[in-house]
């Protein structure tokens, strides 16, 4: 699915409504799908207090369908309009005269939010709401929020209820995903049509909550022809990215991997990538480390196979001993640089397994280290292999000399884009929302994971998870795709049980075969 900003939503419904569905049937369908999650976070709406704010846009009139679908199935109703409805859009001035019978029959209570003494009258009523619905902005603001809006989206967030917001928080910009100087803190956000660049990258995404993309019937032939190269990395895409293994499958067949991590001072490192790998489905994982840190993974997790390597005086590898393990460990992928330093044999150990063999290959960490500045050289040798890089900003700057850009997140994405484009290497970016670059243009945000995932380890654990799924057969591409996904799933599940603050990377992987489990049941 794709992601789009709101001047291209703007343009596949302007399209849409000119050659197949008018605008008050989209209207009609983003109503319904706002309903239908209020019924899902809800259960039955009978008897549920709700109050509805209202702009004067298109995004106005989604909440009044809203408004008078709820009142179909019995909610109760309250009205707070920040304009006089005669300066409604044309399609929402038509819903909120639709809606003209309920409300004299209903006697729905309604507030006028330009009027001086509004704040007295609602402000106690927000007290005994159930829920409230943002239909104040939508994707349309390119201004700061200022006056009575401000003040409303204040008071809003000082409610203890629960706020579902319509397309987009108020206040939230849908191209660039800033605060316009004030946005509405959602719980949950059901995003019309296609989920919007605003809501899925910060600071936006912290004002979103929950997100669901609510299905309006935008033909496919109409979003085709908007070329945008953001995808949605969501459960959906993760599960088709799964490797898909056979009853009769024995180890050898579910992959073998010949992990290369580990010094004295991080042998965590090395387990926990181990680990990762084989909770992601991989049949045998060999790790090659240095002697001294061999009692420590085989007494913690005996189902890793050890190689011992030679190690200098400080307890990384010496570079020596390659040739051995490349030619009697069979293996069909190879993951390296976890915990490994940049001491000149672990580096030139890095290097050499790089231009030797053709399986698929990838570099994190102290492997990405091990070629800074020298980016063109990891570009040449994805000529004879393919490799997936999992940096974060600082490794990614280290590596090509290229500060990632810190402003809005075109900027970011045509950097990524850049780097990768043509050159056959899938690239991750660990950030805050991760992206999956493709050598074919297109980049996935992932929509999962959350600030726990911010933890030593953590990124060890994405490592094996990555090159598990590589030596059970998937391209890079769902290598990485299905790698980054199912780890923030398991992130997510880590935290329920131990809170965001408490999680550490030992607990998202135990998580990850929960996760893997729940994905393939979806």
């Amino acid at each position: 699915m794709q992601i789009v900003t709101g001047i291209e939503m703007k343009r596949i419904d302007e399209e849409t409504i000119k050659r197949f569905v008018p605008g008050l049937t989209l209207m009609e369908r983003a109503g319904q799908r706002v309903v239908e999650r209020i019924e899902n976070e809800f259960g039955s709406v009978e008897g549920l207090t709700v109050s509805i704010f209202l702009g004067r846009g298109n995004n106005a009139g989604d909440g009044l369908v809203v408004a008078r679908l709820l009142m179909e199935k019995k909610a109760k109703i309250r009205l707070d309009y920040m304009n006089e409805p005669k300066d409604f859009s044309p399609d929402a001035f038509k819903n909120y005269a639709r809606l003209g019978g309920y409300r004299k029959k209903r006697k729905i209570p309604e507030r006028y939010l330009f009027l001086s003494d509004w704040k007295e009258k609602v402000e106690p009523e927000l007290e005994e709401c159930d829920l409230i619905i943002d239909a104040l902005l939508g994707t349309g603001i390119s201004k700061p929020v200022r006056d009575n809006y401000a003040q409303v989206i204040d008071l809003l967030n000082e409610s203890t209820a629960p706020i579902l917001s319509i397309d987009i928080p108020s206040g939230v910009n849908a191209d660039t995903a800033e605060v316009m100087g004030k946005a509405v803190k959602a719980s949950m956000t059901v995003t019309l049509g296609l989920p919007k660049v605003g809501l899925l990258f910060h600071p936006g995404r912290a004002y979103a909550g929950a997100i669901t993309v609510g299905d309006i019937g935008i033909p496919p032939e109409v979003i085709e022809q908007v070329e945008v190269p953001l995808q949605i990395l969501d459960a959906d895409r993760a599960r088709d990215d799964l490797p898909k293994g056979e009853p009769t499958d024995h180890k050898f067949a579910r992959g073998s991997l010949l992990l290369v991590a580990g010094s004295r001072r991080y042998a965590g490192a090395a387990r926990l990538a181990a680990e990762s790998a084989l909770r992601s489905g991989c049949g045998i994982v060999y790790l090659a480390a240095p002697e001294s840190i061999r009692q420590s993974i085989q007494s913690s997790a005996p189902e890793i196979i050890f190689i011992p390597m030679p190690e200098s005086d400080e307890g990384s590898l010496t570079g020596e001993g390659l040739d051995s393990i490349l030619d009697d460990v069979r293996h069909d992928a190879v993951a390296v640089g976890p915990g490994l330093t940049t001491d000149e044999g672990a580096v030139r150990l890095v290097r050499t397994l790089a231009e030797r063999g053709e399986t698929p290959l990838l570099l994190d960490a102290d492997g990405i280290n091990a070629f800074e500045g020298d980016f063109d050289t990891v570009v040449g040798l994805s000529g004879k292999r393919r490799i997936v890089i999992s940096p974060h900003s600082g490794e990614l700057a280290r590596l090509t000399g290229r500060k990632v850009p810190g402003g809005p997140p075109s900027e970011r994405v045509a950097h990524l884009t850049g780097l990768v484009e043509s050159t056959g290497i899938v690239l991750i970016h660990k950030d805050a929302p991760t992206i999956v670059a493709q050598s074919d243009g297109r980049l996935f945000v992932n929509v999962a994971g959350h600030p726990g995932q911010a933890t030593a380890g953590s990124g060890d654990v994405l490592t094996g998870t990555v090159a598990g799924f590589l030596a059970q057969g998937c391209s890079p591409e769902e290598a990485a795709r299905a790698g980054v996904y199912l780890h923030s799933l398991a992130a997510d599940i880590a935290s329920l049980e131990q809170g965001e603050s408490g999680m550490i990377a030992g607990d998202c992987m135990r998580a990850l075969g929960r996760a893997m489990m729940e994905l393939e049941m979806l």
